[in-house]
């Protein structure tokens, strides 16, 4: 898996594939986001960026090397993990003398995985490291809460804070929502609105997740007294509210997804 695989965060992907592509990759990050982020399945897809020979700055995923990166038995990459519950002093220790080795290919990675649960031992270990890093070395500590580490590795490392999934996609249906309203108010024509809604139409929850972003949106206008929400009459939004829960009833019943937004962006013209 690269890059291109993983939903989401897109800009912040785009910044660590143009490091990997140039080589100005600093010598350690912290990649910080929630238990439902996957983390880890980003630190594989940057050390693939990084080392991959055949597509540099991406990964091809397909070579030796991603192959080896992908099932976690690349020489030159180490991993640290939980010992019970805490990364511990020793575990820091080992990694250590790990780096010390020269990498049998260019670049040495590490990767800590539940960084924030290393002891304070182990965080004052792996901030020497972090000081002096081997020359060449990369390191990447995966954590769900930074402020279980201690300031001195913050500022030692770039800090990639990833959004988790939902809330792009809950992004994404706020800004299709505002497009749809805008132009339907606007009286655009069917098709160029439709356009704005293929995918919408293609996917239930999308669906769900559009409708309530607009709902959302309606109601905003509803209580506002700006010059933007002026364009919207209160009536205007009654009636759309009321085409979007007879959407959302629609769907309910199992009809075809496609219909029930063709039919209510048709309703909503009129």
């Amino acid at each position: 898996m690269t890059f291109d695989d993983i939903k989401g965060n897109e800009k912040i992907f785009a910044g660590l594939k143009r490091a990997a592509l140039t080589g100005n990759v600093a010598h350690a990050y912290i990649i910080e986001g929630d238990a439902g982020v996957q983390k880890d399945m980003v630190a594989k897809a940057f050390a693939k960026a990084i080392l991959c020979r055949e597509k540099r700055g991406a990964g091809c995923d397909e070579c030796v090397i991603c192959n080896k990166i992908e099932h976690d038995n690349h020489e030159d990459i180490f991993y640290v993990r939980k010992d019970g519950n805490s990364i511990k002093d020793e575990n820091m220790s080992a990694l250590q003398e790990r780096l010390k080795n020269k990498p049998l290919g260019e670049r040495n990675i590490a990767i800590v995985e539940d960084a924030d649960t290393m002891t304070l031992r182990a965080q004052n270990r792996i901030l020497k490291t972090l000081e002096e890093p081997p020359s060449g070395t990369v390191i990447i500590l995966l954590s769900e809460n930074t402020e279980s580490l201690i300031p001195t590795i913050l500022s030692r490392c770039a800090v990639i804070r990833l959004a988790h999934t939902e809330d792009i996609e809950d992004a994404e249906s706020a800004e299709t929502a505002k497009r749809v309203a805008d132009s339907l108010i606007d009286g655009k024509p069917f098709v160029e609105i439709k356009k704005m809604l293929s995918s919408v139409s293609e996917n239930k929850d999308k669906a769900y997740a559009f409708l309530d972003a607009l709902e959302h949106f309606y109601g905003n206008m509803a209580v506002r007294d700006d010059e933007a929400s002026r364009n919207y009459p209160k009536e205007y939004i009654y009636s759309r509210v009321g085409d979007i829960e007879e959407a959302r009833r629609d769907l309910k019943r199992n009809a075809v997804t496609g219909y029930v937004i063709k039919r209510f962006v048709l309703k909503a013209m009129n």
